[in-house]
């Protein structure tokens, strides 16, 4: 077996043969340094600035049209010594009518002064003395219009800053209108023809009042959700029957019983002695046969008719007069 040129290729992926491996002369050894561990980057503390504003109480708050509130916040300091704070205030107005929405007066007692002054919609600014670790409290009076339309907002936007260059603090105090819960005064027995005549100049102004409460169980009122007590006045004005607004706003608590149909059958039982207070059968002594709870109708035998016949009437036009007297009495 001839030892030359029959092994050559073996193992290689191409068929060239490979070059011969030049020497090249040692580096010189170069001397490693140990490893220095690199320090991680510390978060940024951010410092407390040393002047800052806070809300009082609400930063927002829903009023109605004609009333007047009070938005108050505290500008405090934590410098050691008293210092000189620039506080600028803006008055801004933003309504759902462009164009329409009503100005709001706002009015401010400046820190030191006796006199209140009327902020107009622009930048003021004032200087307040603060004293070592301590606040000076801000009040600022805002009367809602009487035009003022759903949604609209006035804002008092405050931002102070110190000597030292520091960034401005700020705080946006701000009210928006609402509606309100009125009492319409009518005459008893035609509030239904106060309410009708009212809804039919509101699809005039829809924006004056939104919707009207006819209760059932409170005789000689009607209630109107609207923007104004002037607004709703002057809608009422000529309406027959209708005796003018009940002074204040009606909250939603006092008007939410009213909303919860009550069962008019609750506490009559069968064989109980009732008068018919309604209907062709008005004052007819009657005995209570059956009681539909569902539907809150009452089914009825007339005790001084000749032939018993049933008859089934609602539940409020029945009064009690004998709980349980008859011979099917529970």
């Amino acid at each position: 077996m001839d030892g030359g040129g029959k092994d050559e290729g073996i193992g290689l992926l191409s068929g060239a043969p490979p070059a011969p491996e030049k020497k090249s002369a040692a580096a010189p050894a170069v001397p490693v340094s140990p490893a220095v561990a690199v320090p991680a980057p510390t978060p940024k503390l951010e410092v407390a600035k040393l002047l800052s504003l806070r809300a009082a109480d609400d930063t927002s708050r829903n009023v109605t049209a004609g009333t007047v509130t009070t938005l108050s916040a505290v500008l405090s300091s934590r410098a050691p010594e008293a210092v000189e704070a620039r506080l600028s205030i803006e008055v801004g107005y933003t309504s759902t009518y462009p164009g329409e929405g009503a100005e709001w007066p706002v009015r401010w007692t400046p820190p030191g002064k006796r006199a209140s002054a009327e902020l107009f919609p622009r930048k003021e600014h004032a200087v307040v003395q603060l004293p070592p670790n301590g606040g000076v409290p801000l009040s600022f009076e805002v009367t809602a219009p009487v035009g003022v339309r759903y949604g609209d907002r006035v804002e008092v936007r405050l931002a102070v800053e110190g000597a030292d260059g520091e960034s401005p603090s700020k705080l946006t105090l701000a009210c928006v209108a609402r509606q309100a819960v009125l009492a319409i005064k009518t005459s008893r027995g035609y509030e239904r023809e106060v309410a009708d005549t009212l809804l039919a100049r509101a699809e005039e102004k829809p924006d004056v009042v939104f919707a009207l409460l006819v209760p059932s169980s409170l005789r000689g009122y009607v209630f109107a959700e609207g923007m104004s007590f002037e607004g709703v006045r002057e809608m009422l004005k000529g309406i027959r029957k209708a005796r003018g607004l009940v002074e204040g706003e009606t909250t939603l608590k006092e008007v939410e019983p009213l909303l919860v149909p009550k069962i008019t059958v609750e506490g009559f039982v069968e064989g109980a002695i009732v008068e018919l207070i309604s209907g062709p059968f008005k004052g007819e002594k009657a005995r209570v046969k059956k009681i539909d709870q569902t539907k809150e109708e009452i089914t009825v035998e007339l005790i001084e008719a000749v032939v018993p016949i049933p008859v089934t009437v609602r539940g409020d036009h029945v009064r009690m007069l004998e709980r349980g007297g008859g011979k099917s009495g529970g």
